[in-house]
């Protein structure tokens, strides 16, 4: 820590298990110490509530689990290291918690746009009554009312469950940030599956992850801090390559159900459009 409070490190991988801290806190520390710093955890077991607090806490680029493939690991990290180089510049108060003046910028509260990706109108409806004056809420409960909101609005943050109508909906996650890495992703749902987690940090770089029940306190803090990082991203467009993932191919919307294809078509059409 002391080391990285008086050099300028680009890139941090930290093991899980140290010998006086857990990994996830070494990284929250290295973020207060040096926000600039892309953070990386390395573990050799999938710990669920280990993973949540490497999102929540150390907001961190990667999880990698033990054993690694070698030529996977040097692909992540020369990938960070060139996500560093290119952001270098940026002032690190740009990526710390602390929130934007927003007479600075033209994105007024009431034109903060939060999609709520939920089959459970009740959640909307509380969502919606908690923040009603803050944020613009729109709701989607199946994926082609998501995709026609996507189309027409730009949406800041989206509060969205892992499962739509039964359905696994988390590569619809990873193809949003794909096409839009400013929109920061809150994940509410029921976490029972740390390697799904791991999959939404790697593949759809989700901003918080929120448990259910919901508490409001904390989505309220998260919501907040989101909104205020999606600004950010707007007014210095290369941060966004911190938020890039890979965008989900063709050979892995196979086993896909008819309505996840459906979205991925109409998905692939928008994306050729923009």
């Amino acid at each position: 820590m002391e080391y990285v409070s008086h050099h300028d490190v680009q890139v941090v991988i930290s093991d899980q298990r140290m010998p006086d801290k857990q990994g996830t806190e070494v990284l929250r520390d290295i973020k207060e110490k040096s926000p600039n710093t892309i953070r990386i955890l390395l573990t050799g077991y999938a710990d669920l509530n280990a993973v949540i607090d490497s999102v929540n806490e150390g907001e961190i680029y990667r999880y990698i689990t033990k054993p690694w493939q070698n030529d996977e690991l040097k692909d992540v990290i020369n990938k960070a290291t060139e996500i560093a180089q290119q952001t270098q510049d940026i002032a690190p108060s740009v990526f710390g918690d602390t929130a934007l003046s927003h007479s600075a910028y033209s994105n007024a509260a009431g034109k903060r746009h939060l999609l709520v990706l939920d089959d459970d109108e009740h959640v909307y409806q509380q969502i919606k009554s908690h923040f009603k004056g803050a944020y613009t809420v729109s709701w989607a409960n199946t994926l082609e009312q998501a995709a026609s909101l996507l189309q027409k609005k730009r949406f800041g943050v989206t509060i969205a469950d892992a499962t739509l109508n039964e359905e696994n909906i988390t590569p619809v996650v990873y193809a949003l940030k794909n096409i839009q890495p400013d929109l920061m992703v809150l994940m509410l749902t029921e976490f029972k599956d740390a390697h799904m987690v791991i999959d939404l940090i790697n593949k759809g770089q989700v901003y918080r992850c929120l448990p259910r029940p919901t508490n409001f306190s904390m989505m309220s803090i998260s919501l907040d801090r989101a909104f205020d990082h999606h600004e950010r991203l707007l007014q210095q467009p290369i941060l966004a390559a911190r938020h890039q993932v890979e965008e989900v191919t063709e050979a892995e919307t196979f086993n896909f159900s008819e309505r996840l294809k459906g979205f991925f078509a109409k998905f692939r059409g928008w994306r050729m459009m923009m």
